[in-house]
């Protein structure tokens, strides 16, 4: 059972102080729901649904593009929750992209230094948190981050708890990330039928197809 609560805390793990001027990001925020293109502003939340054992080593240290090393695995024997969050670069090139987060105002119960973001290139795997690592915040706290995100290829931000597992709120903005989102399967049905030029076209059809009709029943 996930705890209600959320434990303050540093937030990095090699004492360093951090960002002292907090770079809060504004709404109007909205729900993940599963979206392939970056639609704004996403207020995330901590389920208690999924879990894994230990969490990235916060070192302070904002990722910049292209890839950042892996800092390390922190506390591997407790259980923290995650959460993910899939989007993509449709784009024939590799893209820098920037990550707002926002730990300390979004939504009901704002986790603070009980949440970190990183990106992974592709998927993400609980059980080896090194592979596919592109970086991370850095510091538990209200900043950006940016990771390459090569062509054609997913992007996946992976929240964590980072003291217990708590479930509280947190905001994140993905920005740049070239992403044009495909045109839904019910629109490529209907768009050709409103073009004129179609419906000329089908009517000749339907007409000569009659005029077929009425002469086979004549003779």
């Amino acid at each position: 059972m996930a705890a209600l609560s959320v434990n303050a805390q540093a937030p990095n793990d090699n004492g360093t102080a951090g960002n002292l001027v907090p770079r809060h990001i504004t709404g109007p925020f909205e729900p993940y729901g599963g979206a392939v293109c970056p639609a704004g502003p996403v207020i995330g939340e901590f389920t208690g649904a999924t879990t894994q054992l230990g969490r990235i080593f916060r070192d302070a240290i904002a990722s910049v593009c292209p890839v950042k090393a892996y800092p390390g695995i922190f506390s591997d024997t407790t259980v923290f929750n995650y959460e993910t969050y899939t989007y993509d670069n449709t784009s024939a090139a590799a893209a820098c992209v920037t990550v707002n987060f926002d730990p300390d105002t979004v939504g009901g119960n704002p986790c603070a230094t009980n949440a970190h973001m990183s990106a992974y290139l592709g998927s993400y795997d609980p059980t080896n948190q090194a592979a596919n690592f592109l970086g991370d915040v850095g510091s538990s706290q209200a900043q950006p981050f940016n990771i390459e995100v090569a062509a054609n290829s997913s992007l996946v931000l992976v929240a964590t708890n980072t003291s217990s597992q708590a479930v509280c709120t947190f905001g994140f903005e993905v920005v740049n990330l070239p992403c044009t989102q495909g045109v839904p399967l019910q629109e490529q049905i209907e768009l050709p039928i409103r073009n004129p030029l179609i419906l000329v076209l089908m009517g000749l059809l339907l007409a000569g197809l009659g005029w077929v009709a009425v002469r086979r029943r004549a003779h």
